[in-house]
């Protein structure tokens, strides 16, 4: 029998910013709160494995164990990264690590019913800008029939793939400084001097479908008007606070 649902509405997260302003914590909130049957991590810095107090698979045995058990499916490529891929004789590294990852669970995800979410952390150095990553964009491509998600973090999202960008729905973004980032995030539909001077633990959410904005985490609101933009009110729909307040510290 099919698992395949032609009416998920697809859901493709990136968190952005520079370091120490609250996106892991907030990123952590977020996968937390999402509801989903597998919540499929690759775990590269072994920080989720940590946060969520949960095992990582460290080979292809476990990881279908975990997947059997359903929940939090994470991966750590600690000892995979290092083996030599038999097609180019090189070490596979992390992007080869994450290739394998992406097919794993869109090999899993094409046989198991409810929804799935693939999550990874400093996505700019599981995939460039310049090779095109053909077990992730599967995933985004045609992921959204078999409910399969994808929330991210990257503090360059300059340095991602376009085609990657180019299916981004929602992007949570703190404070910004590099140039190449900042004009990604402008071209994006934020503003430039907001994204520059946002305040710690402070972040600015937009729709990308919809073109819903919000302000986010405690420094960003304003006491005597909680839902007005600091930068002028942008005359778009908001989103209400999802997170109670400040994101915290990465």
């Amino acid at each position: 029998m099919s698992v395949q649902v032609f009416n998920h509405p697809s859901k493709k997260i990136l968190v952005t910013g520079v370091s120490g302003t609250g996106k892991t914590t907030l990123f952590e909130k977020l996968i937390r709160k999402e509801k989903a049957r597998w919540k499929f991590v690759f775990d590269h810095q072994g920080e989720f494995q940590a946060r969520f107090g949960h095992k990582a698979a460290l080979d292809v045995e476990t990881l279908c164990e975990q997947t059997a058990a359903g929940g939090y499916v994470i991966f750590d490529p600690v000892k995979f990264q290092n083996e030599i891929n038999p097609g180019s004789g090189e070490r596979r590294g992390l992007p080869g690590a994450f290739a394998f990852f992406c097919d794993f669970v869109f090999a899993m995800s094409e046989n198991l019913r409810g929804r799935k979410i693939l999550v990874c952390d400093e996505l700019q150095k599981l995939v460039t800008n310049t090779k095109t990553p053909d077990e992730l964009l599967c995933i985004l491509d045609t992921g959204r029939r078999y409910q399969l998600d994808f929330f991210a973090i990257s503090q360059a999202p300059n340095l991602i793939h376009n085609a990657i960008r180019n299916q981004i729905t929602e992007i949570f973004s703190f404070r910004q400084n590099d140039a190449n980032a900042v004009k990604y995030l402008s071209d994006a539909g934020f503003n430039e001097n907001q994204i520059r001077n946002l305040e710690r633990f402070a972040y600015l959410w937009r729709n990308l479908t919809t073109g819903e904005d919000n302000f986010g985490g405690g420094a960003a609101r304003k006491p005597d008007d909680a839902g007005s933009a600091s930068g002028g009110d942008t005359g778009e729909r908001r989103k209400p606070e999802n997170d109670g307040g400040a994101a915290g510290n990465q």
